[in-house]
């Protein structure tokens, strides 16, 4: 389906002002799709990857459809993960602007007093985590016996999370609810019996095969051996595909702190995505990655569920999921809004029957790739570290350090000399580049205490 420009579908011109403030010239297939039966006042099940444009897919029609004029809470918008509720709650805010429609958010980890304000000011839209609206629902801040309109974001992952009795609860106390949207990357039983309770005469769209489609996403893969150590074949993996910006997704918490530190070692602009990150830091990395600061997150999926980021070159599995619909959900975080993107994954032998499930449940097509000799990858991955190196001496005024140069390459011990400068320039990127909260804890003093000398 061909995308068309933002005046041919007859939007209101308030709507077509906040699209392009967001940057649209032209409504994407996804969105072209839903447009007219939400304007029709139908509801929708959408079942597409993440990142397809689906924000203003809903956005469009539902935030034209309200009344300004109007009190109350009218849209509900519920969410698996704060990150992915800011963002929600950002694009409807730039969508609506011009109509006057006011946006509250609710989501743990920000201020409660300052949510309830929000919504006390005369907030038609609420964006939140069902938890957070829950908490507000119980405290009478926020009603919902007002609400026409809902929308589940990401329901599959939503439900998987636990939140179904939540989700229920807040769907339940929305009395005048007439529209329900669910958007989804699969449907499974649970958000079936969802739909089914609280929709009748759905529409169902169905775009994931298009949204897995090689034109949009390159998905590669490498078999690798016990020959070397996994962070090995990642190093090579990256030097190989010289990404911009990426998320490695791997399945352990202990992993997601070893390859951050591999990563950052080798010179690679990287932190750690962790769970237990206190909400500032998370913010901090999370910026830091949208502003091109950071180049790469290492992560388990728990921790990465509703990150969204527009720009990523390349999503790395350095371990496969477990669950095959988990692939649609990291993978679709590459590739996103009509842009090109590369998934390459590295599997174990028993991987194989993962892979072979994810291409016969999800049309999915992988490239298979080999790796060279291992000497050769250690070749390739120096030559990569070299670059890097180059590429900042070169921004560098090393002038002052060019005759002690000179010196040590005469030395007969230069060789461990440069190796030593090497290895403590990695210490020093590593540190500079990783907060004190995000760095793995320091082992445990060995031995006796040092007894405290009296003064």
């Amino acid at each position: 389906m061909e995308a068309i420009p933002l005046e041919a579908e007859n939007l209101d011109p308030a709507i077509v002002q906040g699209l392009r403030d967001l940057g649209y010239r032209e409504l994407l297939p996804v969105q072209r799709t839903c447009l007219r039966p939400l304007l029709d006042g139908r509801s929708l099940s959408v079942r597409s990857r993440t990142g397809t444009g689906k924000t203003a897919a809903f956005g469009i029609p539902l935030l034209q459809a309200m009344d300004p004029a109007g009190r109350g809470v009218d849209l509900l918008v519920l969410a698996p993960t704060r990150e992915l509720a800011a963002q929600v709650a950002r694009d409807l805010t730039a969508i609506g602007r011009h109509r006057g429609l006011r946006v509250a958010g609710a989501w743990g980890g920000a201020n409660l007093s300052e949510q309830a304000r929000a919504l006390r000011e005369g907030a038609r839209i609420v964006v939140g985590t069902p938890g957070r609206l829950l908490d507000l629902l119980e405290r009478r801040v926020l009603s919902l016996g007002g609400v026409t309109r809902a929308v589940l974001d990401e329901a599959d992952e939503m439900l998987s999370m636990g939140f179904i009795e939540d989700v229920t609860r807040l769907l339940s106390a929305c009395s005048a609810l007439r529209q329900l949207v669910i958007l989804s990357a699969s449907l499974d039983p649970a958000t079936e019996s969802l739909i089914s309770s609280f929709a009748s005469d759905i529409v169902r769209v169905d775009l994931s095969t298009d949204g897995l489609s090689v034109e949009e996403i390159d998905n590669l893969c490498y078999e690798i051996g016990d020959d070397l150590p996994r962070t090995h074949y990642l190093l090579y993996a990256l030097a190989a595909h010289r990404p911009s910006s990426a998320i490695v997704f791997v399945n352990t918490r202990t992993d997601a702190s070893l390859v951050a530190t591999v990563m950052a070692r080798e010179g690679y602009s990287a932190e750690m995505l962790s769970g237990a990150l206190a909400q500032r830091e998370r913010e901090r990395v999370m910026q830091g990655i949208r502003e091109g600061r950071l180049r790469f997150l290492v992560a388990t999926d728990i921790a990465a569920r509703g990150i969204d980021i527009s720009h990523l070159s390349h999503v790395i599995n350095y371990s496969l999921p477990e669950d095959p619909a988990v692939y649609l959900h990291r993978v679709g975080r590459t590739g996103r809004v009509g842009r090109k993107g590369v998934a390459v994954s590295l599997l174990t032998a028993r991987d194989l029957r993962t892979r072979a499930e994810i291409e016969r449940r999800f049309s999915v097509t992988f490239t298979r790739l080999t790796f060279p000799p291992p000497a050769e990858m250690v070749k390739e991955r120096i030559m990569a570290h070299i670059e890097s190196l180059l590429s900042s001496a070169e921004a560098a005024i090393c002038d002052g350090f060019t005759e002690e140069a000179r010196v040590i390459l005469g030395h007969p011990r230069a060789e461990a000399i440069v190796a030593f400068l090497l290895k403590r320039n990695a210490e020093r990127v590593h540190d500079e580049q990783r907060s004190v909260e995000n760095r793995p804890s320091p082992e445990p003093r060995r031995g006796p205490p040092r007894r405290r000398r009296r003064r």
